[in-house]
């Protein structure tokens, strides 16, 4: 069951449970003020009764007279309740739809009277004689009933009655010591507007329900499309589609769900572009590594082998020898390099010290002398005492890396500078310069824009990929300003 099912039973539950509660305590309510109502009713018309019968007896009344007009009287009220029978037909008729509009045919009670002639002496054993009686109820059913004092002036109780199918309120008076007045009356309406109005309270609370799952059910659909959507998005990202976003909506918290779930989107595409890359990367390094290696190693092997296998006059032997030394030493510089390139990229973190340019600049020099003698390229220094926060070692490194590169640029006769000023380093070269589309592709491992002179010049095109590492660790800007025969400048911005 997904998660919009389950709010929408929790919710429905709720509203059905908050409309029980009501409904029950709406109907116990109900129920009440029914039974208060018609026991007042009852009250009423029996209070009326015996009001009009204790005002027509007279002070000298005997007993069979009193019985005489007892007799009279409620026969009277008999009658006007058969004269009144066919009135009734037409509000009989009428309450064969009344459940729907409300109404009853018995909303008002129905009254019977009965009388008894008692013997007066409550030790006697005799039993009441009937005055009256147009009913099948006993006396002795009605003495059996436990009474309840009402607290009214006329002295009335009463008790509750189930005879047959109904249910009736039964109000008893002492008229005189000899006389006793049973009043009782119908209230089996009262049920009857319980059942009518438990239906209505039942059609209701289930409308209610279903108005509140439909309700529940479109607005949950709208509410929860947003996470629809982030969930198809989810799905289409784990089988490797890292471009897919969601569309915001809003300002609510899916909407920003679905922000941070698309930021995270791009770290994942950045993430997973930069593996690619860096695993193109070490794929192009390991294989530039291996040809760079290859190239040596062919041409050690195959000297060697020519001087196991073949008698070569001295001079060749010295020329075979003095070639496998210089590829020797060629792999050694490679290697150097490469260790250098590899611990770098550890991410490990320096030790920078304050340090004057001008003892970096100085075993700069020293280190390539020999290349620009050669060569016969001049090096000039300018500087002014500057101090920078560096790791000596590594940034002569770095110079030597610059100037060895310059020096393989330049023709003989040129001049290169070393300069430093305010936050920057600077080495400028008159060689043949770097064409713009390379620029940005030299400072990769192995890369060479002209690689038979590189490699005639004993390069393998580590040099600027790791001086660009070394930069990277000090959090130097490394630019490069080159146009081709007009030279190369590489200016490392100190921050």
């Amino acid at each position: 069951m997904n998660i919009r099912t389950r709010i929408i039973w929790i919710s429905c539950l709720a509203v059905l449970a908050a409309a029980l509660t009501s409904d029950l305590l709406l109907w116990l309510l109900s129920r009440q003020s029914f039974r208060s109502e018609a026991y007042l009713k009852a009250l009423q018309e029996t209070y009326t009764i015996t009001s009009q019968i204790e005002q027509t007896f007279g002070p000298n009344w005997s007993l069979e007279m009193k019985e005489r007009y007892l007799e009279y009287y409620f026969k009277s009220l008999k009658n006007e309740q058969s004269t009144s029978a066919d009135e009734s037909v037409i509000a009989d008729t009428a309450s064969q739809y009344s459940w729907f509009f409300g109404s009853s045919a018995h909303s008002s009670s129905v009254g019977y009277n009965i009388c008894f002639r008692t013997a007066g002496d409550p030790s006697t054993k005799s039993q009441p004689q009937e005055i009256y009686n147009h009913t099948n109820i006993t006396a002795r059913e009605l003495a059996a009933l436990d009474y309840q004092s009402t607290q009214s002036p006329q002295q009335l109780a009463y008790a509750y009655l189930d005879h047959g199918q109904g249910r009736y309120i039964v109000f008893k008076k002492e008229l005189t010591s000899n006389l006793l007045y049973y009043r009782i009356a119908d209230i089996s309406y009262v049920k009857a507007k319980m059942n009518r109005l438990t239906f209505y309270m039942g059609l209701i609370t289930l409308v209610l329900a279903l108005l509140t799952s439909a309700a529940l059910f479109l607005i949950l659909r709208r509410v929860f499309r947003p996470l629809q959507e982030l969930d198809d998005t989810a799905g289409q990202m784990a089988q490797g589609r890292y471009d897919r976003r969601v569309h915001i909506r809003g300002k609510d918290e899916i909407a920003r769900l679905g922000t941070s779930f698309n930021h995270m989107a791009e770290a994942v595409e950045a993430r997973t572009l930069s593996l690619e890359q860096s695993e193109q990367k070490k794929t192009l390094f390991m294989g530039n590594l291996t040809h760079e290696l290859k190239t040596p190693m062919t041409a050690i092997s195959g000297y060697a082998q020519t001087l196991l296998s073949t008698k070569l006059r001295p001079e060749q032997q010295e020329e075979a020898l003095l070639y496998i030394y210089e590829e020797c030493t060629r792999l050694e510089r490679l290697s150097r390099k490469m260790m250098k390139l590899l611990e770098l990229d550890q991410e490990t973190s320096l030790e920078l010290t304050p340090t004057n340019v001008d003892i970096i600049f100085e075993a700069a020099a020293k280190s390539c002398a020999a290349i620009l003698q050669q060569k016969q390229i001049e090096l000039i220094r300018i500087s002014h005492g500057e101090t920078f926060l560096m790791d000596a070692d590594l940034m002569t490194d770095a110079l030597i890396n610059l100037v060895d590169n310059a020096v393989k640029a330049s023709r003989p006769g040129q001049k290169i500078q070393l300069r430093a000023y305010d936050h920057c380093i600077e080495v400028t070269d008159e060689g043949q310069g770097i064409p713009q589309e390379e620029q940005e592709k030299i400072l990769e491992p192995f890369y060479m824009v002209d690689k038979s002179r590189s490699r005639q010049n004993g390069g393998a095109g580590l040099g600027l990929a790791l001086t660009a590492l070394i930069a990277r660790h000090h959090s130097i800007s490394m630019s490069i300003e080159s146009r081709e025969g007009k030279g190369t400048k590489i200016l490392l911005q100190f921050r």
